[in-house]
């Protein structure tokens, strides 16, 4: 009789310790560790507290409010580089029409 052949067993190589992720707090959440100064923890969980929210929550519509900001302020900014253009432009015009009028003579 034929001997069936043994099979080899692949060789087994360790597996990666999992990841730790914060639990999500949306579609997707990333986890980000930093460093306060001293004293901003407590006042910003007063504030969170005060507000009803939790000290992540807190921080986070801190930050979207900032960035926010940012963004309107870069539209009013263009926005008024758009108003001086468009006010020389009035003035090189409103030229053009005073020298195109006919003279009384």
């Amino acid at each position: 009789m034929a001997r069936k052949k043994e099979a080899v067993p692949e060789p087994v190589t360790p597996a990666a310790p999992p990841i730790k992720k914060a639990p999500a707090t949306g579609k997707s959440s990333d986890r980000l560790q930093f460093r306060l100064p001293e004293g901003m923890r407590d006042k910003l969980v007063e504030a969170a507290a005060a507000n009803g929210r939790t000290l992540n929550e807190e921080i986070i519509d801190r930050l979207t409010q900032s960035l926010e900001r940012d963004a309107v302020q870069r539209l009013s900014n263009r926005l008024k580089a758009q108003g001086d253009r468009l006010a020389t432009f009035e003035g090189e015009l409103a030229s053009i029409v005073e020298r195109l009028r006919p003279r009384d003579e």
